[in-house]
């Protein structure tokens, strides 16, 4: 059984069309994936969460294309009071470039042994969505095929802490089981998770699918080696569609 967070997480649009898949063998783009393998249970834990938080970086495959985006990302890990923040960067092509801001999501510890969402999917400095009550992304166990589902109020905040709109939300979490899958940085038995969020915040609409493998890089280091992400956005200022797929290249610190 393995110490692991379960982290669900988004990323930003990326501006192309694509059929939503949650299927945990779909077929890859950039990864050579093995057979699925049952798994006896999952254990939320807090490896994410040190004194020497993980910085990795993925290369980017956009929509349904096999090859890698010029652009990498960076998910940087940081601790909070409560728990820790994981913030998602678009790095620049150049050295001398500047990284974009994509989103970050907030997580604590529930008392349980659990992993709670508390806000996300904002624009820094502007504002954010907060999950009222804290969606939980993880129970202490959780068993392959087992799912778990919340339903909560996604509050649009601003920057100024002024709500601008608010509005129900679903999101669920299931554990797929573990899958061999080969990345830019290396093969690895990853645990596979399946998630969907439906956030209302009054002011829009997101809906977000999402598989993640989540594996042991270096020895005590578990971190997310791949992900894909379905997105669609829907504000009054505009619209998007999106698929994407995140691929580990390097543990940067």
């Amino acid at each position: 059984m393995r110490w692991i967070v379960l982290i669900v997480l988004g990323a930003m649009l990326a501006g192309c069309s694509g059929k939503r898949a949650l299927s945990p063998d779909a077929p890859a783009k950039g990864l050579e994936l093995g057979v699925m393998l049952p798994a006896e249970g999952m254990l939320s834990a807090e490896l994410f969460y040190s004194d020497d938080p993980i910085v990795a970086r993925y290369q980017r495959f956009q929509g349904g294309s096999s090859r890698a985006a010029t652009r990498r990302s960076e998910m940087r890990v940081t601790p909070t009071e409560e728990g820790w923040r994981l913030a998602w960067w678009h790095m620049p092509r150049r050295s001398t470039g500047t990284a974009d801001f994509e989103h970050a999501l907030t997580l604590q510890r529930g008392g349980d042994g659990s992993v709670l969402a508390t806000s996300g999917f904002g624009r820094e400095g502007r504002h954010t969505i907060v999950f009222d009550p804290p969606v939980r992304v993880s129970p202490a166990l959780m068993r392959a095929g087992e799912r778990i589902n919340n339903e909560f109020s996604a509050r649009y905040v601003k920057a100024n802490g002024e709500q601008e709109g608010a509005g129900n939300s679903t999101h669920w979490t299931e554990y797929a089981g573990r899958q061999t899958i080969s990345t830019p940085m290396g093969t690895f038995d990853a645990d596979v998770v399946l998630s969907s969020w439906e956030l209302d915040t009054g002011v829009g609409t997101i809906k977000r699918e999402v598989r993640t493998w989540i594996a042991t890089v270096r020895p005590g280091r578990t971190t997310i080696v791949a992900q894909d992400i379905y997105t669609e956005s829907d504000f009054m200022w505009w619209t998007a569609t999106s698929k994407l797929r995140l691929a580990i290249e390097a543990i940067v610190r």
